[in-house]
């Protein structure tokens, strides 16, 4: 009976690690990016190298800069022609876009330092990214680089408080997307305990969807470790009971599923370490 129940734990318990990684696969999945064809767009405006741009309305030939206003309809980041070996133009279309991939980027440090792995959208200047807010929906890329605004700046901007911000250059894995930071007015607020005890364990801010994602495999690898430790000992005390001969294997037995229950378990705090972290 104990080997028995052990097999149809050790099923369920497979099907349950497969749910768990398939969630952390989709959690983890890195932003899609690759080597992207440049396309040659005219301008209205003076566009300079790393300028964030969106196509012109009405005119799907010309880009302008990125604006709070036409941020969902980003296409791109200015860049040099032989940043890319394929490029696509004419002669009167000079200013070049990449759409997806490393380029260099022209940020502000009015939403704070930017560091390597912090999510990059629009600052207040038309054109130039900032360090993403959760306030913001979309963001255009994640950095792969620095930038203070000490040294390493270029000029000087005013933001729209009037305050001053540097500008400079940086690399950024560009790639359109939501922002997984974003603050959703109308979801339900994560409890204090929960938020708190997330932040701690990936030491930097966590999305509600990780957060929750967290719980749910937590809660998964909990509840499958339970079901087994009470099965095997439910079941050792009964074929005991039943066999008092065969207690040394019963022992044994109950041992594995012990042991395979704590790996659920680790494997599981694992996961969500994963979650929260990446």
């Amino acid at each position: 009976m104990l080997n028995a129940s052990v097999n149809r734990i050790i099923s369920i318990t497979a099907v349950v690690l497969m749910v768990v990684a398939c969630l952390c696969l989709m959690v983890m999945a890195p932003i899609a990016h690759g080597q992207t064809v440049l396309q040659g767009y005219a301008s209205d405006e003076k566009l300079q190298r790393g300028m964030l741009v969106a196509l012109k309305e009405g005119d799907e030939s010309k880009v302008v800069a990125l604006t709070d206003k036409t941020v969902e309809k980003f296409k791109g980041v200015i860049v040099e022609q032989n940043d890319s070996p394929v490029t696509i133009s004419n002669e009167d279309r000079k200013n070049f876009v990449a759409t997806v991939g490393p380029y260099e980027v022209l940020v502000s440090n009015e939403n704070g330092p930017i560091k390597k792995g912090n999510y990059i959208s629009l600052s207040s200047t038309s054109g130039i990214g900032a360090l993403a807010t959760e306030n913001q929906k979309f963001v255009v890329g994640v950095a792969t680089s620095d930038f203070t605004g000490s040294s390493d700046s270029l000029a000087t901007a005013s933001n729209t408080a009037g305050r001053k911000a540097e500008v400079g250059r940086i690399t950024v894995d560009v790639a359109f997307g939501k922002n997984p930071n974003a603050r959703d007015p109308a979801e339900n607020k994560v409890p204090a305990i929960l938020k708190k005890v997330s932040e701690s364990i990936a030491d930097k801010p966590v999305s509600t969807f990780r957060i929750y994602i967290g719980l749910a495999i937590f809660i998964a690898a909990a509840a499958v470790a339970g079901t087994m430790l009470f099965s095997g000992v439910r079941s050792a005390v009964v074929a005991i009971g039943r066999n008092p001969l065969s207690k040394s294997s019963i022992y044994r037995g109950l041992l594995q599923v012990v042991l395979l229950g704590l790996i659920i378990f680790l494997v599981g705090i694992f996961g969500v370490y994963l979650v929260l972290k990446l």
